[in-house]
């Protein structure tokens, strides 16, 4: 019996590139195909820059989804090169296509996929001109005809994606009760990496506290934006530290934002407003993509705490992987989504709003012993969790057992 196929598309903030690599160590055959337009942080050489302009032959780059396919799906060239696979897994837009494709296709959610390309009415405002308004209504027309007829839906138990499954009414049986975590390189991730780079030790000068805000800088706050899912709460965590600063629990606390991040203007005229700027330092990115991940070890490095988000409630690899370089991680927690994910066995800190940050970062900064023991913890969390070894098998495991499911007749894999 010949191996199983798994083709991968639409490689959203590379979250798939993990999984087929996971599989094909598994001995199945998954390939990964990448559009010519995504942007760098979608690509695999975001986890691993050795690979950059030169992929290995499971890795397809092409114009596969073109302007013209967002009319009628059915001609976009990808279609035809999904031909002969066992299994598709799709993210971003590829959903629209799996009318049009034999095997049995699976809508991997990854978030604004699901909680706002299928709504282009709700979202109307964040569309600029009528080109783009009818071009993401179109887009959006066929998202929810790919979504609706998808074989299977594999998502996480977050309140923004359930809703939109809601919204779209989508059947619950179609929604997988398997977890897909994100695996975290805890090799490159760790408490004692390998070089300290001068930019890094840099943006600690001075300071006896570090406050690091990784993810991007979104200050609007809009339940409209908390539906979506794409709040960060950016507003709120700038808020809490400049009360922490104000509190003067420590001489000289810095937090760390992106200095390339669309959303840095706006952060800086709140920060001037809370009177924090010389408490805030901009990390310069050496190429405007923005940092790889092999960079951004340093920037977790550099910090005695990661606020991630005081959002939606979610989580992604600025949480993870802080966590595995040993920094303890506030953030909101959804804790519904939590438990169904881990149980009681979880090591965020939770804070709802910026008054519980400022407290949550009063405690960490007045006791070094304390931020230790929770940093060790949050770093054996990561290796129970989401470490390759344990984390792989929970996804290799899960995966099949979908195939399992969808293919008629696919035999378990220790038969083939």
């Amino acid at each position: 019996m010949s191996k199983l196929r798994i083709a991968f598309c639409g490689n959203v903030a590379n979250a798939l590139f993990p999984l087929a690599q996971v599989l094909r160590a598994a001995g199945i055959d998954a390939h990964l195909f990448i559009d010519s337009r995504d942007p760098a942080r979608w690509r695999p050489e975001t986890d691993d820059p050795g690979l950059a302009g030169e992929y290995p032959g499971w890795i397809h780059e092409g114009s596969w989804i073109r302007n013209v396919d967002f009319i009628y799906p059915g001609r976009a060239p990808l279609i035809r090169e999904l031909d002969g696979f066992d299994l598709v897994v799709g993210s971003g837009n590829t959903p629209m296509l799996s009318p049009y494709v034999d095997a049995p296709f699976v809508f991997y959610a990854t978030g604004a996929d699901l909680t706002r390309q299928p709504f282009p009415i709700a979202f109307a405002s964040s569309r600029e001109g009528v080109r783009s308004k009818v071009g993401h209504g179109m887009l959006a027309m066929w998202q929810r005809r790919g979504i609706r007829g998808a074989s299977q839906i594999w998502t996480q138990p977050f309140a923004p994606l359930l809703d939109a499954l809601d919204r779209l009414n989508v059947d619950s049986g179609r929604i997988a009760d398997s977890y897909f975590p994100l695996i975290v390189d805890t090799d490159l991730f760790t408490p004692t990496p390998e070089t300290d780079p001068r930019w890094a030790a840099d943006l600690r000068a001075g300071a006896d506290f570090v406050v690091l805000h990784p993810s991007r800088l979104v200050l609007d706050e809009s339940p409209l934006m908390l539906r979506s899912g794409q709040a960060k709460g950016s507003a709120s965590i700038l808020a809490g530290f400049a009360e922490f600063v104000h509190s003067r629990t420590v001489d000289n606390p810095v937090i760390i934002l992106p200095a390339a991040d669309r959303g840095a203007k706006d952060a800086a005229q709140l920060v001037d407003t809370l009177g924090i700027r010389n408490h805030v330092v901009w990390a310069e990115a050496p190429r405007s993509s923005g940092f790889h991940r092999t960079e951004m070890v340093h920037l977790y490095g550099a910090a005695d705490v990661t606020v991630n988000e005081l959002g939606a409630g979610w989580f992604g690899w600025a949480a993870l992987e802080s966590m595995s370089c040993g920094v303890p991680v506030i953030s909101r927690i959804d804790h519904r989504g939590i438990a169904q994910l881990y149980g009681e066995d979880w090591e965020w800190i939770h804070a709802a709003d910026s008054e519980d940050l400022a407290i949550e970062l009063a405690k960490l900064a007045s006791d070094p012993s304390a931020r230790a023991l929770k940093g060790a913890r949050s770093r054996e969390w990561i290796l129970r969790h989401h470490a390759a070894d344990t984390a792989g098998e929970r996804i290799v495991a899960s995966i099949t057992a979908a195939a399992q499911s969808l293919i008629p007749g696919l035999e378990p894999a220790s038969h083939r």
